[in-house]
Order: structure tokens, then sequence, then C-alpha cells
């Protein structure tokens, strides 16, 4: 019995939700919108280069980047949420420099952390390579030669003899 074909889903389906959920609710807050639109810039640049399948240069740029857009956007709910305070926003070059430094600064961690993060892990095999070569010296020491590791990789096995036949 065949099993049946999953159907591969269309698009269709994601760009009607965008349609009629997403849009409406952006223009009822769209001088939150006009901020996040323009400062997340950056991540949507992130999303679009990154080849990752996890797009973990999009997730990293696009959390820092957010958190530089956030406290603008709250400020703008507080002093009044109109399209005129998010202009008054978007014409300060400060507004401009913390968004992009952000996602600045979240491009620095994705370049920077795993290279660190590698070479202490490399650094900790290293260690543990030379702790066990330390405890094969003592053991060689302890039991003789005989436990050592020769060159060919059979831990000290003696080779069967073939038996004629």
């Amino acid at each position: 019995m065949a099993k049946p074909r999953k159907r591969k889903k269309s698009g269709k389906g994601s760009i009607l939700t965008f349609l009629f959920l997403i849009v409406p609710a952006a223009l009822v807050v769209l001088p939150t919108t006009m901020i996040f639109c323009l400062g997340l810039i950056p991540t949507m640049v992130a999303l679009a280069v990154d080849r990752d399948p996890e797009k973990s240069a999009a997730i990293t740029v696009g959390g820092v980047n957010f958190c530089g857009c956030m406290p603008f956007a709250i400020d703008l709910w507080k002093t009044g949420h109109n399209v005129a305070a998010a202009m008054a926003k978007l014409a300060d070059p400060m507004t401009w420099l913390v968004m992009y430094g952000a996602a600045g600064a979240g491009w620095l961690l994705y370049f920077t952390i795993p290279p660190l993060v590698a070479s202490a892990e490399v650094a900790r095999s290293e260690k543990r390579i030379d702790a066990l070569k330390k405890k094969r010296v003592g053991l060689i020491q302890e039991w003789g030669p005989d436990v050592s590791n020769d060159d060919d990789g059979d831990f000290g096995q003696k080779p069967e003899e073939e038996s004629p036949g």
C-alpha cells in the first residue's frame, strides 16, 4: 500500500494571513509601525543575506536591532502615539544611530562569538588530550608497554595468526 504524499503548502495562505491580519493591525498602530519598519531594515537585510537554514545571523542581528528600536517606540507611546511624533523621532539622527548601531552590535556578536566559542572548545579538547596522554604514560609505567597503543591503532593487541587452509 502506497503512503499518501504530503501536499506541498503554497505560500498563498501566508500571504493572505499577512494581508488580512498584519496589515490592518500595522495601520492601527501606524506610528509604531513606521519606527519598526525603518529601524529594522538591517534585520531584513540580515534575513535576506543569511544562507544558514536556522537564520542565526537574522536572529542575532534582529534581536539586538529590535532592542535598539524599542526605546523609541516606548517613548512614542508615552509622548503621544501619532504620526507627527514618529516623524519627529525619525528626523533625529540619534534615533538612527542607536537603531542601526544596535544592528551593528548584533553583527559584531554574530561574527565574534562563534570563533571565541570554537577556540574555547579547541583549548578544552587539547587540555583533555594532554590529561589522557599523562594518564596513558602512568598506565604504561604501571602495567608495562603491552598496554600502549601501537602506531597501527590495534592498542597493543597481537595480530592473530592465519591458519592454513
